[in-house]
């Protein structure tokens, strides 16, 4: 709503009259203002662009806080950031939506989730199984663990079970190397005493060989 329509339908007998006009748009304003904010709240308080304080109030709605009720793994905040918070007030969303069935649950969850994938195994002894595919990092999978994720009835056991997709394909690889084999002959006169243990060493590794033939030297020690 903007309000210079309606100034503009002022008559002639007061349009030149500023403290009237003055008067009207500040009561229009304020008309203005609320209208405004009354428009914005859909949009403030979607699910998915929601943040800060519009977050806290929908999690009171949903029913699900911001602070978790436990600690964290590897130093984690407790206190969920906006994109996390939301992730978890949309699995809530979707518990509070769920009839019980596995077919209702999946529809749920693709609906909701566009990067996480569900499948549920019944191993009829009041358990299943919840395998979860995507890409799961640390503060997701304790949220799962602790159940923040995936619905489940009462009294009923959870195995969570997490998958990362990934494709196998044939591959062919070469490795090519050389072998370099070198003589060094070494002459002293007058002889000369190497301590090998002390002042030098020799490394052999892969196929590299090397010969070193001493004359005039007294061996003492090994290499």
């Amino acid at each position: 709503m903007a309000i210079e329509k309606y100034v503009d339908n002022i008559t002639s007998q007061h349009r030149d009259k500023p403290k009237f006009i003055a008067w009207l748009s500040s009561s229009l304003t304020i008309l203005d203002h609320a209208y405004l904010a009354a428009k914005s709240i859909d949009i403030n308080f979607d699910l998915d662009y929601a943040i800060g304080k519009q977050l806290d109030t929908l999690g009171t709605i949903i029913g699900r806080q911001r602070i978790l009720t436990f600690q964290p793994l590897n130093g984690h905040d407790p206190i969920l950031d906006d994109e996390t918070y939301r992730l978890v007030l949309k699995a809530k969303v979707a518990m509070n939506m769920w009839d019980g069935t596995i077919p209702q649950m999946y529809e749920i969850w693709d609906n909701i989730f566009k990067d996480i994938g569900l499948e549920l195994q019944d191993n009829q002894d009041m358990s299943f199984n919840a395998y979860i595919f995507g890409y799961v990092n640390q503060i997701r999978q304790d949220l799962i663990q602790h159940g923040y994720i995936v619905p489940k009835p009462e009294g009923v056991k959870v195995n969570y079970i997490l998958k990362s997709p990934m494709e196998f394909k044939p591959y062919f690889a070469a490795l090519v190397t050389t072998s370099k084999h070198e003589i060094i002959n070494m002459s002293y006169e007058p002889k000369e005493i190497i301590n090998f243990k002390k002042y030098s060493y020799f490394t052999m590794c892969n196929s590299s060989k090397n010969i070193i033939n001493m004359k005039g030297v007294e061996d003492f020690g090994n290499i």
